[in-house]
């Protein structure tokens, strides 16, 4: 073996052994983001109710964090308001749901929760790049079913439905964009089982301040005429002036029974409550 040749097969070498090396890591992350948000949905959950980021308190849990052996997208990402909000929602429910989608899982926390919250119940969670330790096909170790796609292919979101609903509860926690949150309501409101929700998380300001001081355009802000127009078919009022909220509203009217506001988060309680 000429010299050349023998330094090329120890460049190969050292790349294979660094490949290995970056796939064992990867490995060892996602077992310990599997653990980590298995733990946090069966027992620690109560406290994010309580503040945004309880982990940065835990001192193993935040070295974890710092080495880069654990994403934060482990940890549940509703904020206490949000999580209190679903917490009176589901006492409203007149049965334990049985199928729950959601759309915008991050690391999966919050489907895991679901499945914790109700064991019996058919868990779906759809994102359009999920994290590498959300398992497609339904063998997820939470029992979730997780599926890749894009909440603006409607076409998608039909064949999610078809396949998995109808649907007891739909929660829209994806792109935030007030136009993929009014497809997403005008395509799945009719997969909701009376008596179900379809909840609109992030219905804030079209304009959102970030932490390093710009802002992030979400679209129209339709929520607003959305909510008035709503309010005035719900009490058989007239609706005002026409746009695309108050069109939305027109377009869903038929098949509200209720409007539930929150803090920049609205549920709608689809017609037919207490049918089997």
């Amino acid at each position: 073996m000429t010299a050349d040749a023998g330094f090329g097969e120890v460049e190969r070498l050292l790349r294979a052994a660094g490949q290995a090396a970056r796939t064992e890591l990867e490995r060892a992350q996602d077992a310990i983001a599997t653990l980590v948000r298995l733990q946090t949905a069966q027992g620690l959950a109560a406290e994010f109710t309580r503040e945004d980021r309880p982990y940065e308190r835990n001192a193993a849990l935040a070295r974890l964090i710092d080495e880069g052996l654990l994403e934060r997208a482990a940890f549940i990402q509703k904020r206490p308001f949000v999580l209190q909000f679903y917490k009176r929602l589901l006492f409203a429910l007149d049965r334990e749901p049985r199928t729950i989608l959601e759309i915008g899982v991050k690391g999966g926390a919050s489907t895991a929760f679901w499945k914790a919250l109700f064991p019996s119940c058919r868990v779906v969670g759809l994102d359009i790049k999920l994290q590498r330790w959300l398992v497609t096909g339904g063998s997820a170790p939470d029992g979730v079913v997780y599926e890749q796609g894009d909440q603006a292919d409607e076409a998608r979101l039909q064949a999610i439905a078809r396949e998995h609903g109808p649907f007891d509860i739909v929660i829209d926690d994806g792109s935030h964009r007030s136009e993929h949150q009014a497809a997403t309501l005008v395509a799945l409101l009719p997969h909701v089982s009376p008596g179900g929700f379809h909840v609109i998380e992030d219905v804030h300001a079209n304009l959102k301040n970030q932490a390093d001081g710009h802002k992030t355009d979400y679209g129209s802000d339709i929520w607003p005429d959305f909510v008035l127009a709503l309010f005035e078919r719900l009490r058989r009022g007239p609706v005002g002036t026409r746009s695309a909220g108050a069109d939305l509203a027109q377009a869903i009217a038929k098949r509200t029974d209720e409007l539930i506001l929150g803090k920049r988060i609205l549920a709608i309680r689809v017609a037919g409550r207490g049918q089997p």
